[in-house]
């Protein structure tokens, strides 16, 4: 399951994060007044004192970064699929081009309609095994169809993804 998915799930994660922040929050304030009604020597520096500021500091950073982990989640629910495959690196999905099948061979006919299946973008390594050509017969006329304008490899990690221009 990808994440951003199920909504649902983001939305009770974010509540119970909510839920979380809030019960640390009532935790320190029950501890703030067990600590002041502890002290009976509060007029010469309390013990307490300096432990209460390290809590206090301590609970602040903790509900601060609940709430940054909830404000991520928010807004990953409302980004749109198009935005998280931009932001993955994976192209969204591209206009289809007219391609004009009489100038291409029947291998290149074989990949721009392997890419069109594909809604414009295939991984060069799929392109091998769904066509059944080798790796250099594969490089050779990408590197054609490449320099014709027809297509565009992007690097991906160990591979490339071809995308239909």
């Amino acid at each position: 399951m990808e994440f951003g998915e199920n909504k649902t799930m983001m939305g009770v994660v974010i509540a119970l994060l909510v839920l979380f922040a809030v019960a640390v929050f009532f935790y320190n304030k029950t501890l703030n007044e067990l600590a002041a009604g502890s002290c009976t020597d509060a007029g010469n520096g309390c013990p307490h004192e300096k432990i209460l500021e390290t809590q206090n500091v301590i609970i602040a950073a903790l509900i601060l970064v609940i709430g940054i982990l909830a404000a991520w989640i928010f807004v990953q629910i409302g980004k749109n699929p198009e935005e998280k495959k931009a932001e993955e690196g994976k192209p969204a999905r591209a206009p289809q081009r007219k391609v004009n099948l009489s100038e291409l061979d029947t291998d290149e006919k074989r990949i721009v309609s392997l890419l069109q299946e594909r809604q414009g973008s295939v991984f060069q390594s799929d392109v091998i095994k769904l066509t059944g050509f080798s790796k250099v017969k594969v490089s050779r006329i990408l590197d054609k169809m490449e320099n014709s304008g027809l297509i565009e490899r992007k690097r991906r990690g160990m591979t490339n993804l071809v995308v239909l221009r």
